[in-house]
């Protein structure tokens, strides 16, 4: 018995009592498509949740990169010490989806400090936009209340596909990573 099982093996779990149990004492054909209608909708959730949480593991390391470098360089502040520092004492390589957004929110945080520690240079940080899922906002840097736009909106869906292509990418980096660790690929 798992203690603390991940979304992902709920899912499976779910979806082998709905197949193992539910399926065999059902003989109504409506009942049995249905059955099965929902299996393939469990088991394409089960991949979605693992996928999410390897790319927010991703996406926290290449913020708190960005963090470090940005830190190690002339333009650390203190914010920016305090942001890694609680990331360091916080951040969990738990897989479990609460520790993984905990530790995500850490790294966010290291990234916001970063981007104010630019503030006090002469240069200008690159600009940093980030659309958040369900409701689709746009927060933009700098900005304290998020952009709404329309869901047929042309630049809110140009923002999702650009998303949507960077989570892909990672997705398809992790499992070649993953692939290489697994069978000693060079």
């Amino acid at each position: 018995m798992l203690s603390r099982p991940t979304t992902e093996q709920i899912l499976i779990d779910c979806r082998n009592e709905l197949l193992n149990t539910i399926d065999p004492a059902v003989s109504a054909e409506p009942v049995k498509i249905a059955i099965q209608m929902m299996e393939n909708v469990l088991r394409n959730c089960a991949t979605r949740a693992a996928h999410e949480i390897a790319w927010m593991h991703e996406e926290t390391s290449a913020m708190v990169d960005f963090a470090r470098r940005v830190a190690h360089g002339a333009h650390t502040t203190p914010e920016l010490t305090a942001a890694l520092a609680a990331y360091e004492a916080g951040a969990s390589t738990s897989l479990h989806l609460d520790d993984v957004a905990a530790t995500y929110d850490l790294a966010g945080e290291c990234l916001s400090a970063a981007l104010e520690a630019f503030g006090h240079l002469a240069i200008r940080p690159p600009m940093v936009i980030s659309l958040a899922k369900k409701e689709e906002l746009i927060h933009v840097q700098g900005q304290a209340e998020p952009i709404r736009l329309g869901r047929e909106n042309p630049g809110l869906r140009l923002c999702q596909a650009i998303r949507d292509e960077a989570h892909r990418f990672a997705q398809q980096y992790h499992h070649l990573l993953r692939r290489k660790r697994v069978l000693g690929e060079d």
